[in-house]
C-alpha cells in the first residue's frame, strides 16, 4: 500500500479483512485509509493484480459474477525504487493536532527529516499527532469530522455564528475535564465528546473522492439527510468488511477420475505455470515439463486445458451452497488413489486406524462410548480456500459497499489461501435415535424460537444436530489450541449438518495462509487416533463444567440474540474469526446433557 514516497507493509490476508478497502490503517508514520479498487492500477492504467482461475465452482456456490484477482503486491527496494504495484491509500484524517497549544491544522507542511514541524500557531518545533476521529454514517460513507462547525454550532453571538475563520482552532484536553473544541478568532468554546451525531445532507462516498460534505443546515432536507457520528478509529463500529470463503475441491463427477484433466484441474500450481508462461515457447516447454510429471503426451495437455476453459467440470450447470457443501462432504469420505502431494486436496481416511486402535486398546466405557461415537476420521494434508472480498459496512449499517464503491467492477479482490485440517463425522444411527429423544425436542424448541425472531436464515433448518456438531466443533478448537499449538484465532470451522437431501454430520477444523510455503504442520498431525481420541475425550471432559456453572448450563439465553443457552467465553466460545456463526447458536448441554432432563450424545 502506497503513498507517495511511503511503502506500508500490510498481509494480503489483511486486505480481505479489517484492513480492506475503505478501512483507516494505522501505518508507521501515520493513518491511512485505503483506496478502492477503481484505483488498484499501474502506469498503463490496467488492472493489477494476478487473475484467480479455475474456480467456477466456488464462484457459482457464492453467487459471484464478477472475476477473481488477487491484490496486488510491492517490494521496497534496497535504493528506494518501489518494485511492482502497489494498492493506493491517503493521508487521513488530514488534520493534525499540535502536542503543545492544541492547535488544529491540515497536515500540509513541509516536515523536516526528523518529523517535526513548526507549529503554524505557536511557531514550536513538534511532531504533530494526528487527530484520531473521523465521521462516518450507515450507508458507508466516511469523511473528516467537521472542526469549524462543531465549535460553532452551539453558538448564540452573531460574530460567532458568522465566523468564518477555519484556521485558529484548537482542541484542549485536560485530565480531570472534558475535551473542549475552541476557535480562537471569536473564542467560541463548545465541548467536544467524540460521539456528536450529526445531520448531512449528500456529501462524499468516501475521503479520496474529494466531494465536500454540505451541512445539513445548508442544503439539507429532511428526504436526504442522513444522520453521521463522530467515531474514533478505533471504534469496531467504523468499519466491517463483509468476506465469504469456500473450499476448492476435486471436480464432483467421478466419471473422469484419474484423467489428465481430472488431475490438471485439481493441480492449480501446474494450471497457473502454463497460465503465467511469458511467450510461446516458454508456454509449450511448461506444457512439456507437465506432460513428463503426468507420464502422458504434451498433446494430452493441451487437450485437457481445452476441456477445462470450456467449463470442465460444470460446462454451465448451476451450482448453490448446500451443494457445495455436500461435494465438500463426499470428496472428504472419498480418498483418490492417484493423489499428488501439490494437489489442492489431499485426504487420508483414519477411520479403519481408529477403529482397530479403539477395538485393540482396553479403556473404560465412557471412553469406549465416545470413540464409537464417531464414525469416520480424516486427515486433511492439503487443502485450498478462496475468500472473496464483497464490500464492507459502517455502523452496522444494512447495505454493504462494494470494493469499487459504485457496484460496477467486473472484479473483486480474492486470495487463495492453503492449509490443512481434521475432518470426522459422528455415528448417524445413533444421532437419529438422539434427535428423537423428547428432552432434546423440547431444548430445541426454546432457541428454534428465538432463532426465528432474530431474522437470520442459516442455518436453514436449526436442528439439533446442528447445535450438537457446532458446539463440539468449538469445544475442539479450544482444547487444539491448548495442546496444538495453534491460537484459535487462527483456526476455522465447517459445520456440515443436513437430513435431506444428503444426510450428513460431520465437522471440519482447519488453518490456512495466504502462502504455499506457509510453515504448517500440526493440525493434520493431531488427527493421529491415539493423539485424537485424547483431544476428543478432554474436549468432552471439560464441556462437563464451566467456571460459571451453575448459571452458564442453566441460562435461558445469552449472546447476540440470546441464541446461546449453557456456552460464554469461560468454556464454548472461541475468537471472531474462527466461528463461522458469529459466537452464537452454541449449547454444551447438548454435548453433555442436562440431568435428567436430555441425554447428552456422548453419553
Amino acid at each position: 500500500m502506497v503513498n507517495d514516497p511511503e511503502l506500508v507493509p500490510i498481509r494480503l490476508s489483511h486486505l480481505l479483512g479489517h484492513s480492506g478497502v475503505g478501512a483507516v490503517v494505522r501505518g508507521p508514520d501515520g493513518l491511512f485509509v485505503v483506496m478502492d479498487t477503481r484505483f488498484w492500477k499501474d502506469r498503463d492504467r490496467a488492472y493489477v493484480g494476478r487473475s484467480i482461475l479455475y474456480v467456477e465452482r466456488v464462484r457459482a456456490a457464492l453467487g459471484i459474477d464478477q472475476d477473481l484477482r488477487e491484490p496486488p503486491a510491492a517490494t521496497m527496494l534496497s535504493n528506494g525504487v518501489l518494485d511492482g504495484s502497489s494498492i493506493p491509500a491517503m493521508h487521513f484524517p488530514s488534520w493534525s493536532r499540535c502536542p503543545a497549544c492544541s492547535f488544529l491544522y491540515h497536515v500540509t507542511h513541509v516536515f523536516r527529516e526528523d518529523g517535526t514541524q513548526n507549529c503554524p500557531h505557536c511557531d514550536k518545533r513538534h511532531r504533530p499527532e494526528q487527530v484520531t476521529w473521523v465521521l462516518a454514517d450507515s450507508s458507508g460513507r466516511l469523511a473528516e469530522v467537521p472542526w469549524h462547525y462543531l465549535a460553532h454550532r452551539d453558538a448564540r453571538a452573531p460574530a460567532q455564528r458568522e465566523c468564518k475563520v477555519y484556521n485558529k482552532m484548537a482542541l484542549n484536553e485536560n485530565a480531570n475535564e472534558p475535551r473542549l473544541l475552541v476557535c480562537a478568532a471569536c473564542n467560541c468554546k463548545t465541548p467536544f465528546l467524540g460521539d456528536e451525531r450529526l445531520d448531512f445532507a449528500n456529501g462524499p462516498i468516501q475521503p479520496w473522492t474529494r466531494t465536500e460534505f454540505a451541512h445539513a443546515s445548508h442544503a439539507a432536507t429532511d428526504q436526504n439527510k442522513a444522520i453521521a457520528q463522530v467515531l474514533a478509529i478505533n471504534d469496531s463500529r467504523l468499519y466491517s468488511p463483509v468476506s465469504d470463503s469456500a473450499l476448492v475441491i476435486p471436480p464432483e463427477s467421478r466419471v473422469r477420475k484419474g484423467t489428465v484433466v481430472d488431475r490438471l484441474y485439481r493441480n492449480s500450481e501446474d494450471r497457473r505455470r502454463i497460465d503465467e508462461a511469458l511467450n510461446p515457447l516458454a508456454r509449450k516447454s511448461a506444457i512439456k515439463e507437465i506432460a513428463a510429471k503426468y507420464r502422458c503426451a504434451a498433446e494430452q495437455i493441451s487437450a485437457a486445458l481445452d476441456d477445462i476453459v470450456n467449463g470442465y467440470p460444470l460446462y454451465g450447470a448451476t451450482f448453490t451452497p448446500g451443494q457445495l457443501r455436500e461435494s465438500e462432504y463426499d470428496a472428504f469420505l472419498e480418498t483418490l488413489p492417484d493423489q499428488q502431494p501439490d494437489e489442492d486436496l489431499v485426504t487420508f481416511d483414519q477411520t479403519e486406524q481408529w477403529r482397530l486402535f479403539t477395538m485393540a486398546t482396553e479403556f473404560s466405557g465412557t471412553v469406549t462410548a465416545i470413540a464409537q461415537s464417531v464414525q469416520h476420521l480424516v486427515r486433511i494434508n492439503r487443502l485450498k480456500a478462496v475468500k472473496v472480498f464483497k464490500g464492507f459496512t459502517r455502523l452496522g449499517g444494512d447495505s454493504c459497499v462494494p470494493p469499487d464503491l459504485v457496484g460496477n467492477s467486473s472484479w473483486l479482490p480474492a486470495l487463495e489461501l492453503f492449509g490443512e485440517g481434521i475432518f470426522l463425522t459422528l455415528d448417524e444411527k445413533k444421532l437419529a435415535e438422539w434427535e428423537s429423544n423428547e428432552g432434546v425436542i423440547s431444548r430445541l424448541r426454546s432457541i428454534q424460537a428465538r432463532f426465528r425472531q432474530s431474522g437470520r436464515d442459516q442455518p436453514n433448518p436449526l436442528t439439533a444436530r446442528f447445535l450438537l456438531l457446532h458446539t463440539l466443533s468449538h469445544l475442539l478448537m479450544r482444547q487444539i489450541e491448548s495442546e496444538g499449538g495453534y491460537p484459535a484465532a487462527s483456526l476455522s470451522e465447517r459445520i456440515y449438518s443436513a437430513h435431506t437431501p444428503r444426510t450428513m454430520a460431520g465437522i471440519l477444523i482447519y488453518v490456512t495462509v495466504p502462502d504455499i510455503a506457509g510453515s504448517l504442520g500440526g493440525i493434520a498431525e493431531l488427527s493421529e487416533p491415539r493423539r485424537f481420541l485424547g483431544i476428543l475425550t478432554r474436549s468432552l471432559e471439560h464441556a462437563e463444567w464451566c467456571s460459571l456453572d451453575p448459571v452458564c448450563s442453566e441460562h435461558e439465553g445469552q449472546g447476540p440474540g440470546l441464541l446461546n443457552r449453557a456456552a460464554c467465553h469461560a468454556c464454548a466460545l472461541v475468537p471472531e474469526p474462527a466461528c463461522e456463526y458469529g459466537n452464537t447458536l452454541l449449547d454444551r448441554c447438548f454435548v453433555k446433557g442436562s440431568e435428567e432432563l436430555m441425554p447428552g450424545y456422548f453419553k
